[in-house]
């Protein structure tokens, strides 16, 4: 009955779960890979590369869709199976209740939904699951085991930079339940480094490096930690008590060493971490879910555990009501009002095909160094110099000056917006923007003088600067780029609904 709850709840989550505008940033820069763009030095990413190179040929041949998402989020089921078969096989061979491990896995709401999401935390899972599946033997760890283990690891590194933390966690596991280490640390290293040298050389040609290093590692390192002396002080101390705790536990070995996992992991993450987030902690969940289902409890207390978990879950689902028609709507827009090739100013990549004028994505981090003034905003040069008509509509995570730049250039279509400009008493507007535009009112197009000279609709290039307009007619009127209104678009009738 839970497992047929779950799958039932999975499908709902899968159809209705709103769209993260982490799996929108991530199918941006897929879809520069499909486009023959370079990321890094094109389309800006902060995350290792792997699984944005591994889902690009998916994405170009879709080609452009307003419902992508539903279809980039397919892929994720597979990677999803593979989780929870590699717990299922994990939990067998440790003793545990093979079953109950991986309903338990799937009852974790944070596991449940971003499982279902199109992001590189679900491949570095997937890598990580196998690679322990590997390297977490009863038995002594043979050199070809090792090797693999090494080579998932390296995968694992090349697709989140997380696996730093992995790693760090699995050798001090192994110390802490005195597990033979050296040996099979020289049979990884050769294997771990395959993937991640074979990207460093791609970049390396292309004459990129510089900017990839800055962009995963100088750029995530904006954020990081204060106080790190006393940080490291605060782990030493936790891990040193935590020893003596293991230590003294009466846990079989091979548990034991996942116990030590998780406590280490988090004690790492919670030390050293800035932006702590539950997805953080996606690779301890199947763990966390083997030690339950092996802990010598009363039958009642797994299925109770389980099921007091879906109360969360039905929480942070949001009820399971549709949230997805709000990108979708979004989406068809924006394949209405621009084409192939022109720019769309948006926060993240939530347009996807289109191409962002400024560098940034206004992400946590981007938003920090912003303020501390160590990214510029130059927002509105940036819109002017890529002649970019089109911008996601407002909201409060473009900084000031590009926000104020869009408010006064840009005029609301719905759920996007375009270059123009409203018309005031005066009769006078400010174009920032050189191109083509027309003059509408509630009804279309209107006439009168534009410039002193005689405008009966239709496109009519401006200049940037001030212009002027007498109407035949006093009437509300509006500026607008010229391919916007001929697309349908009206500043009058908001585009609110799915075309």
């Amino acid at each position: 009955m839970l497992a047929a709850a779950l799958l039932l709840l999975r499908g709902l989550a899968f159809l209705r779960y709103r769209f993260d505008s982490d799996e929108s940033q991530h199918l941006h820069v897929a879809c520069g890979w499909s486009q023959g763009l370079l990321p890094y030095r094109d389309v800006f990413d902060n995350h290792t590369p792997l699984f944005h190179l591994l889902t690009a040929p998916i994405i170009g041949a879709l080609g452009e869709r307003a419902n992508i998402l539903y279809w980039m989020r397919a892929p994720m089921i597979l990677l999803w199976l593979v989780v929870c078969v590699a717990t299922f096989l994990l939990a067998r061979r440790f003793g545990a209740s093979a079953w109950w491990a991986v309903l338990l896995l799937n009852a974790i709401p944070p596991f449940f939904l971003k499982s279902l999401e199109f992001r590189t935390d679900n491949l570095w899972l997937v890598w990580w699951m196998l690679a322990l599946l590997v390297l977490a033997t009863r038995s002594e760890l043979t050199p070809q085991r090792a090797a693999l283990g090494g080579f998932l690891l390296g995968a694992a590194l090349a697709t989140s930079m997380k696996t730093s933390i992995l790693i760090i966690t699995l050798i001090a596991a192994s110390l802490f339940t005195w597990r033979r280490v050296k040996p099979a640390v020289a049979w990884m290293l050769p294997t771990f480094a395959i993937v991640p040298a074979m990207l460093i050389a791609y970049f390396v040609k292309r004459g990129v490096w510089s900017t990839v290093v800055y962009c995963v590692i100088t750029f995530n390192e904006q954020v990081k930690a204060g106080h790190m002396p006393l940080r490291l002080a605060i782990w030493i101390v936790v891990l040193a008590a935590g020893a003596v705790v293991m230590w003294r536990t009466k846990m079989e070995r091979h548990l034991l060493f996942l116990a030590s996992f998780c406590f280490v992991y988090v004690a790492t993450v919670v030390c050293f971490w800035s932006l702590i987030t539950p997805r953080d902690f996606l690779s301890i969940f199947p763990l966390l879910a083997i030690l339950a289902a092996a802990a010598p409890l009363p039958r009642w207390m797994l299925p109770a555990a389980a099921a007091l978990m879906l109360i969360p879950l039905y929480y942070y689902a949001e009820r399971f009501h549709d949230r997805t028609r709000e990108y979708t709507t979004m989406m068809n827009q924006a394949l209405h009002l621009s084409r192939p090739g022109e720019p769309l100013m948006d926060l993240k990549g939530e347009t996807i095909y289109r191409r962002r004028p400024f560098y940034y994505p206004f992400e946590a981090i981007t938003r920090s160094a912003m303020e501390r003034g160590l990214i510029a905003d130059t927002i509105p040069e940036d819109v002017v110099r890529a002649r970019c008509y089109v911008a996601q509509a407002d909201g409060p995570y473009f900084p000031p000056r590009g926000r104020d730049f869009l408010a006064k250039h840009f005029i609301d279509l719905g759920r996007l917006r375009t270059a123009g400009a409203w018309i005031g008493g005066y009769d006078e507007f400010e174009i920032a923007i050189a191109g083509p535009y027309v003059i509408v009112g509630d009804g279309g197009e209107v006439r009168g003088l534009l410039d002193g000279v005689p405008y009966a609709g239709g496109p009519r290039e401006l200049a940037a600067g001030e212009h002027h307009f007498v109407p035949e007619k006093k009437e509300r009127l509006a500026v607008m780029w010229a391919p916007a209104f001929a697309r349908g678009f009206s500043p009058f009738h908001h585009r609110d609904k799915d075309f």
